[in-house]
Formats: C-alpha cells, sequence, structure tokens
C-alpha cells in the first residue's frame, strides 16, 4: 500500500506478520506526522515493498513466516542504503538482536515499547544520527536506550573488529567461511567443547570436525537450516547466513536446559505479541481523537489478541497439569456438529468448511474438545495453505469411533520431522512461523487423557490430515 505524502514527511515500511500491530503503527504514524508508503507481512514481501517505495524509515519485525528479518535485512540494507533499518520483536537482548545490529539495522526495540516512544526513536534515529556514529553516547542517551534499544545504536556500516559476540552462550557458535573449506573465524567456549578441541583461527573446519564440515557442504546451499549430527555426542546443528560467513549453532540434543531455555524464549515471545498489540490499543484509546469507528476496530482487536493469549496460556496450563499428574477430565456426551460449528464461527467462519458424515455423539470434555480443535485450526492456517476442511466420519479401523480430520492444502510436514511432531516444544527445522511447538503437543496430550488419539498423514498430491478419533457415545 501506499499513501499521499507531503515534502518533509519520514516515509515508513511496515514489515510485521500481526495485523492488528500494523494497524495500531499505522494509526500512530499518521497521528505523528509521518507517512505509512507500504506494508508488508513477512520479509519477502516486505522487500518488494521497500523496493517500490524507497522508504526513509523501515521497521523490520524478526520473526515471521515465508522469510524472516534475519534473512531480509541484509537485501533491506542494500535496496535503501540510506534508510533507517528499526528492528522491532518479541525477542529480547539476545544473539537475533545483536546479528540484527551487526548485519545493517540501525536499532532494536522490543514489542511492548510505547507507540510514543516508537516514534520518539524514529524521529531521532532519522533527525540526529544521518550516518553511523562510532563516539561515546552520553549518560542521557545511554539512559534512553537502556529502556528499549538492545545494542548499539546504531549500527555500524563496515565490518566490526572481529569479536566473539556470545562468549558466555550455552550453546555452542562456530563462525566459518561461507565457502569452502570453511575456515573457522571464531568459535565461542561451548563449540570447543562440543568438538573436543579449540580449532585455529584461519584452518579449514575439517581439519578438527571432517563430519561436521561435510554434512555443512551437504546441506548450505539451501539456505538456513537444521540438522542432527555427531560429534562424538549427538548435536543439533543450525546454519544461518551471513553477508559473509556462516553462523553454525551447535547445541546438544540430551540438554534438558537448553530444551527448556528454547522453550521459554519462544513462549516468551508469543506472549509479548498479543500484550504489545494490547498496550498499544490502551494507548491509542486514550487519543481525543479516535472515531468510533476506528474504537470498534481497536477493540476487536483486543478481542483477538486476547484469544490467543487465552491459546497459549490454556496449553502451558495444560502441560504444566500433565506434568504434575493433575490434568482434570470431565468427560459428557458432546454433540460434535455444535461443538465444531461453535468454534468454527469464532475465528475461522471464512476459511473453514466443515463436512460431517456421521452425527453420532462423542464422549469427549467439550472444553478440551474446543481445545484441540482450536489448536488444529490454528496449526493449518499457520503452516498449511486453504482451504482448510473439518471432516467428521466414521472410524475404518474402529466403528465405535468417530474420526475429525483436519486437512490443509500446504506442503505438508518435512518426512524427517514426522517422528517428533507431537512431542513438547518441537519445531520444524528452518520454519520462520512463530510458535510456542506445544500446540500439537497438547492435542496428544488431551486425546490420549479422553480415551482417544491423535495422527498424521500426508495428503496427496500435497497437504496434510491430522485425525482426532474419539470414543462414540452410547447415551
Amino acid at each position: 500500500m501506499s499513501t499521499g505524502t507531503v515534502v518533509g514527511q519520514l516515509r515508513v515500511v511496515i514489515i510485521d506478520d500481526t495485523a492488528d500491530l500494523r494497524e495500531l503503527l499505522r494509526s500512530a504514524l499518521v497521528r505523528g506526522g509521518m507517512a505509512l508508503v507500504g506494508e508488508a507481512g513477512d520479509g519477502l514481501a516486505g522487500i518488494e515493498a521497500v523496493r517500490a517505495t524507497n522508504p526513509d524509515v523501515v521497521l523490520l519485525d524478526l520473526s515471521m513466516p515465508v522469510m524472516d528479518g534475519l534473512e531480509a535485512l541484509p537485501t533491506i540494507r542494500a535496496l535503501v542504503p540510506a534508510a533507517r533499518i528499526i528492528v522491532l520483536s518479541g525477542f529480547g537482548a539476545s544473539q537475533m538482536s545483536e546479528r540484527a545490529l551487526e548485519i545493517g539495522a540501525d536499532a532494536y526495540l522490543q514489542k511492548g515499547a510505547s507507540l510514543g516512544r516508537i516514534l520518539d526513536h524514529i524521529r531521532d534515529a532519522v533527525g540526529t544520527r544521518s550516518g553511523p556514529v562510532a563516539g561515546p553516547v552520553t549518560e542521557h542517551e545511554a539512559e534512553q536506550a537502556a529502556e528499549t534499544v538492545s545494542g548499539p545504536v546504531p549500527a555500524p556500516r563496515a565490518p566490526s573488529p572481529r569479536r566473539d559476540p556470545i562468549s558466555l552462550a550455552p550453546y555452542g557458535v562456530l563462525e566459518v567461511g561461507a565457502d569452502p573449506p570453511y575456515r573457522v573465524l571464531a568459535a565461542n567456549p561451548a563449540a570447543i567443547e562440543l568438538l573436543g578441541q579449540q580449532p585455529v583461527p584461519g584452518t579449514a573446519l575439517a581439519e578438527s570436525a571432517h563430519e561436521l564440515a561435510a554434512a555443512i557442504a551437504g546441506v548450505r546451499l539451501r539456505g538456513d537450516v537444521s540438522f542432527e549430527a555427531s560429534l562424538g555426542r549427538a548435536v543439533r546443528v543450525t546454519l544461518r547466513h551471513t553477508d559473509d560467513s556462516l553462523l553454525v549453532y551447535l547445541q546438544e540434543i540430551s540438554d534438558e536446559v537448553a530444551h527448556l531455555r528454547t522453550a521459554i524464549a519462544t513462549t516468551a515471545h508469543e506472549l509479548r505479541g498479543p500484550v504489545a498489540v494490547l498496550c498499544a490499543v490502551a494507548e491509542t484509546l486514550t487519543e481525543d481523537d479516535v472515531s468510533d469507528t476506528d474504537r470498534n476496530r481497536l477493540l476487536e482487536s483486543v478481542g483477538r489478541q486476547a484469544k490467543m493469549l487465552d491459546g497459549i496460556t490454556a496449553d502451558l496450563l495444560v502441560e504444566a497439569q500433565a506434568e504434575r499428574g493433575t490434568l482434570r477430565i470431565e468427560v459428557r456426551t458432546v454433540e460434535l456438529t455444535a461443538l465444531l460449528a461453535d468454534v468454527v464461527s469464532d475465528r475461522y467462519a471464512r476459511t473453514v468448511r466443515i463436512e460431517v458424515t456421521d452425527h453420532r455423539p462423542v464422549l469427549a470434555d467439550p472444553i478440551r474438545l474446543e481445545q484441540m480443535v482450536g489448536n488444529l485450526l490454528t496449526n493449518a492456517h499457520k503452516y498449511g495453505d486453504p482451504p482448510v476442511v473439518i471432516r467428521v466420519r466414521t472410524s475404518r479401523e474402529h466403528p465405535d469411533c468417530l474420526c475429525i480430520d483436519v486437512e490443509d492444502d500446504g506442503s505438508g510436514v518435512p518426512l524427517e520431522f514426522r517422528a517428533r511432531l507431537f512431542c513438547e516444544f518441537t519445531r520444524a527445522a528452518g520454519t520462520a512461523v512463530p510458535g510456542t511447538g506445544l500446540g500439537l503437543h497438547v492435542v496428544h496430550t488431551l486425546a490420549q487423557a479422553q480415551g482417544g488419539s491423535i495422527s498424521y498423514r500426508s495428503r496427496e498430491p500435497r497437504g496434510s490430515v491430522f485425525t482426532l478419533t474419539l470414543p462414540v457415545s452410547r447415551r
């Protein structure tokens, strides 16, 4: 999209996959005398918006589908070298924010910063910093930055002296050359421990980790990927490309603390997104010039984001109760057709079709059943493509059970990930779609607790089918 601008207006592009947040930012920009000249919901579309509009400022989310912010950032920087790129994301002061600053962002703001502060930061970045700042900042500048910004402001354009950016990280990180023989540039202590030796800077990676080097050679052209490898112990390897190097993240698969840390980080990000929208809505509603139409639209955003928070917290609660052995299930006779209609009309009335060939009631906890169906529909909309169809049918294997098929027309679940599909806090390698990794695990947990099951099969020629099986009620 683009809007008419006047001379002197700052021209802004927003790239964020949360439509409600884009709307709030759009409204704030207009009230602040700026012009929104483009917006997009993923990094790939964002690149095209930047290419078409040549903005002064880009607000860029990190975690998005199709192409994430880190992937899109170098291209955006090349397209608009004079623009200010401000990363706006739910992740805190982490390696992701540091990498964003290193590869071309000017600042990093956590979601949840007030709309007024975001506008002030845009004006500050454009109005007082026309180029990279190399000198020290004042105490006042440091205090302001500490409230919302992670990392130096702005980031240097030229490569900075090489340093170990995450020497204290509890996971291994290697930085190697982008091309064979993948010469070692840096290694943090955790990587050295996993490798069993300290690789000599400047030497080929194969000299210290032959199998790892061979594995990287086989997958590096596929972009940013994750895979499992053996370094004397099983590790998960994640590759991320920068302009002139490869970052190789190493995490021992059996490391439960690392697993928990990842779960906490992803869940925190999922919570911060809706919270940021709710805070921005509250701030916007205090303005005197909000029309009744805009107010109603903002209240609709509150409803959507509150439901998202409710879904996340409900899944977390099920996980905690299952771990403690306190999960309560109240099974009763449930009219499935009516329940499905209610779930679909609540959020997916325009995108989901229901087809029922067996109208018998089932034995289930109605509240838990709504949660399971909701998680399956959310999964289909996140990772699949339309049309999404719910089919209720008699089980072929067990005639006294009903099957609820949730089908989509997406690319399906990668073969190598299917064995872990219903495990807690797991997500397919390389996915940029945000999520906690809990949704399908919760469906599995609740299905078993109600005497049912959940399964997956690939649909030909493309698509996924998740089948929830429940016992029929004999009234």
